[in-house]
């Protein structure tokens, strides 16, 4: 009697754990990667969970270990640093502005990561990216002489590496405005 009890409760378990059969399992449609990389997904903010991406990653790097020591707006000798974080067109922007004797921005009392000067600055914080696609918006908070700012950064993957395309500052002038 135990033995056919114990033989009935394991074909329920058996049949109740079942995955569901192949023809059920959904497929992404070439509509749904469309849409993923459109505007609209980069136009959500990012919540508690989103998840922390290579995207973020590459703007924490550059806000909390290259803004003191190698700062890519303060580089003229070396382009690799440029080409480590920007896109071509963008870096060409950066690049050209380094080299000439009296650039547009005087690199040594406004920091461009912040277009402010860099004793104004305090705590900063790099919020996960929002990725639609091949293209990603991550925001920078900061504390700008005591009142709270927030920078957007365009960021966009070529070859599998994600390349900054634009940063917005929080008076709403852009980083290639700047430079042209």
């Amino acid at each position: 009697m135990k033995t056919a009890y114990l033989l009935l409760i394991s074909a329920y378990m058996i049949t109740s754990c079942q995955t569901k059969p192949k023809q059920e399992t959904a497929t992404t449609s070439p509509s749904a990667t469309a849409i993923e990389d459109s505007a609209t997904a980069l136009t959500k903010r990012p919540g508690p969970d989103t998840p922390r991406s290579a995207a973020d990653r590459l703007i924490r790097a550059l806000y909390f270990e290259h803004n003191t020591k190698e700062n890519p707006f303060r580089e003229k000798k070396d382009r690799s640093l440029i080409d480590q974080f920007f896109t071509k067109p963008l870096g060409d922007l950066v690049w050209n502005d380094a080299q000439k004797p009296s650039g547009k921005i005087n690199r040594t009392k406004l920091n461009l990561l912040f277009n402010a000067p860099d004793a104004a600055i305090k705590k900063t914080w790099v919020l996960p990216a929002i990725i639609g696609g091949t293209r990603a918006i991550v925001y920078v908070t900061f504390e700008n002489k005591g009142k709270p700012e927030e920078i957007k950064i365009d960021m966009q993957q070529l070859a599998g590496r994600w390349r900054i395309t634009e940063i917005s500052y929080p008076n709403g002038k852009q980083l290639t405005d700047l430079l042209r």
